[in-house]
């Protein structure tokens, strides 16, 4: 039996909110429309959302939906830098930039921007000397206080001519509504959405942004974020994620964390971030995807005249240093005042690897839903979890990361126990591939989500850009439908055997202090 396939319903179902040019394509298609006679692309796939493309002399890739439904349009803007891109030594750059690009530019947030500059380089002088003198090895707090106080005077006068909040007021007169920005792993985002007759509004405000950001307030928000690290550390999920990574990943820098070590955050100065800024902010490395009640080639005219003058410029090179091998099982305890549970992984071979699809699958047979086996099996039957869920990929997708577990023991159990419990249930699937039910249970659940999708503006936004920009294709998320469907059980077995064995796997347990050594490992099992 079959799959149901839902993928060629979705037009259809949709079609309602799509505006009459551009539900266009899959028809006669004789004449261009008008986003196409400016040089745009117009997915023609019934199967597909119609998505205009469209890329600027300068690198920008624009990604437009136009749909009919409420008037308002949801903006989504992907760079292609996240933490893995940081610098040695700089690790949590990009999130505090992420911070910065809300603090305006030479027009929003200042009162006059030729009398703030040399007021900005004034506080930069006193922050580096300051640094410099935390970073020595025995600093005398004599002057510590002294540059302390030099930097906050510093601040003080480079305040008189700041505006404090203006871009978020600005947006809230608009009538924002979701306004937020996210770093990961592998990208940042900038999100909004906003009344459709506020397009124009959003690329002015949006090109001067990237174009000409002001890196005001920096130290103070750098305090932000520093407060931010200490909070976590205080978290027992970030805590076991964060030991999870670093010990899985010896040499690659998915082993750092995105909000960045605290030795690397207090020496981070807006140098650094101005030249991070610069180097990775440039419109050849983001895309920006539209959804919403707009005419496509309205989108292309405004972007074209706002977002043209923004100069490409030569990237970096990101081919950094590949995870070796593992050859030894990992495991790790941390004791923390907190409910025992554990985080595993295994490498994965990322996204270039057809591998990572079966992988995928066999995520949704372990974890997805209350009929996945390790909910029947391992939470209502056995009683021997709290929760235990998957994923095929973490923490990013730009580069081989890991297929994760995370699970919680019920009490009275062990998390050695509840580990033995879902490497069992990894390896009956090693042994006897899994129901063409189960398959094809994960395959309508995936096609229903990307029909669910399409109801979102904010969410279709989000896929559109970052599957662009991540990895190389907006259609991605169809096309991994597609790849799901062709895969037989013995794959997924195959898939088991060959990335769930024991020199691939890092494992940490988190324990109350008062349980220190309790307990046999499971490799003594």
């Amino acid at each position: 039996m079959k799959p149901t396939i839902l993928l060629p319903l979705m037009v259809m179902m949709c079609a309602p909110v799509y505006g009459a040019e551009s539900s266009a394509p899959g028809g006669s298609g004789t004449s261009s429309s008008p986003a196409e006679k400016l040089g745009a692309a117009v997915e023609k796939d019934p199967g597909l959302p119609p998505v205009v493309s469209y890329t600027l002399k300068n690198g920008l890739r624009l990604l437009i939906l136009e749909k009919k439904f409420v008037p308002t349009v949801s903006f989504t803007m992907i760079f292609k830098v996240g933490n893995v891109d940081g610098a040695p030594g700089k690790t949590g750059l990009a999130h505090l930039f992420e911070h910065m690009a809300f603090k305006g530019t030479k027009t929003i947030n200042s009162a006059n921007y030729e009398k703030e500059k040399p007021l900005l380089e004034k506080v930069e002088l006193a922050a580096e000397a300051l640094i410099a003198e935390e970073s020595k090895q025995t600093p005398e707090p004599a002057k510590l206080e002294t540059l302390r106080k030099k930097l906050s005077e510093a601040e003080k006068e480079a305040d008189s001519l700041t505006v404090k909040d203006e871009y978020w007021k600005l947006y809230n007169e608009l009538g924002e509504s979701g306004m937020n920005a996210m770093t990961s792993t592998d990208y940042t985002g900038y999100v909004v959405s906003l009344p459709s007759n506020r397009l124009e509004a959003w690329m002015i405000i949006e090109s001067d942004r990237f174009k000409n950001a002001v890196l005001r307030e920096f130290y103070r928000e750098r305090s932000v974020v520093m407060e931010e690290r200490r909070m976590g550390e205080s978290d027992p999920n970030r805590l076991l994620w964060e030991t999870l990574f670093t010990n899985a990943f010896a040499a690659h820098p998915y082993h750092n964390p995105t909000i960045g070590w605290m030795d690397d955050l207090k020496r981070l100065t807006r140098t650094d971030a101005d030249r991070f800024f610069k180097t990775f902010y440039a419109p050849n490395n983001a895309t920006l995807s539209v959804v919403g009640d707009v005419k496509p080639e309205e989108v292309i005219k405004l972007a074209e005249k706002y977002f043209s003058s923004w100069e490409k410029r030569p990237l970096p090179e990101t081919n950094y240093t590949k995870e070796p091998p593992q050859k030894s099982e990992k495991i790790v305890t941390v004791f923390f005042n907190a409910k025992p549970a554990l985080r595993m992984g295994f490498h994965n071979p990322g996204f270039e690897d057809p591998d990572i699809y079966g992988l995928l699958m066999l995520s949704e047979i372990l974890s997805g839903g209350k009929t996945s086996r390790f909910y029947r099996n391992l939470v209502e039957g056995r009683q021997l979890a709290l929760y235990a869920n998957s994923g095929h990929s973490t923490p990013g997708d730009r580069y081989p990361s890991l297929f994760v577990i995370l699970a919680a023991p019920k009490e009275p159990h062990t998390v050695e126990k509840l580990e033995t419990g879902l490497m069992e249930e990894i390896d009956k699937l090693k042994k006897e591939p899994p129901t063409q039910w189960e398959m094809e249970k994960v395959v309508n659940n995936y096609e229903a989500g990307l029909v669910r999708q399409l109801e979102s503006n904010p969410g279709l936004g989000m896929s559109l850009a970052s599957n662009q920009q991540i990895l190389g294709d907006w259609k991605f998320d169809w096309k991994v439908a597609e790849k799901l469907r062709k895969l037989k059980p013995e794959d997924i077995s195959r898939v088991a055997a060959k990335y769930f064995t024991r020199d691939n796997k890092t494992v940490v347990f988190l324990r109350e202090p008062e349980n220190d050594g309790a307990g046999p490992s499971s490799t003594e099992k």
